[in-house]
């Protein structure tokens, strides 16, 4: 199946939805889920208004296609805030408490190999809760 990749954003009053393969479509939801519905519905816009324009629209927006999210660093810390405290998420990465602070404030964007160690912090955290019975 053809994939979109979306990223989510932190915006000042909610998530910026852009995509990769459209960098000049964006949407927006107070949440999560809007700013997820929000995506499908600027994509199936665009094609929409190309259609009416007699413009062609691009073959990944042709039939089926999955749309696949990427958080940026500020929006998963945010989105996660209330299942998982700093503090454990900084513990199981390995990473300064204040550090990820900054991330999640914004006030720092972490390189892609602190990135990498806080996703693979929260599959772990995620894999541990799933094994309680």
């Amino acid at each position: 199946m053809k994939q979109i990749h979306v990223i989510l954003e932190m915006g000042k009053d909610g998530y910026g939805v852009s995509f990769e393969e459209f960098p000049n479509l964006f949407g927006f939801g107070e949440t999560v889920d809007a700013a997820k519905a929000d995506a499908k519905t600027a994509l199936d816009g665009y094609a929409v208004a190309l259609d009416r324009c007699r413009q062609p629209v691009p073959e990944i927006l042709q039939g089926e296609y999955q749309l696949v999210y990427q958080f940026d660093m500020e929006a998963l810390l945010k989105c996660i805030s209330g299942t998982v405290t700093k503090t454990a998420l900084a513990r199981a990465a390995g990473i300064n408490p204040t550090q990820l602070t900054h991330y999640s404030t914004g006030l720092k964007k972490p390189r892609k190999e602190q990135r990498d160690k806080i996703i693979s912090a929260l599959h772990r955290i995620g894999k541990d809760l799933l094994s309680v019975s």
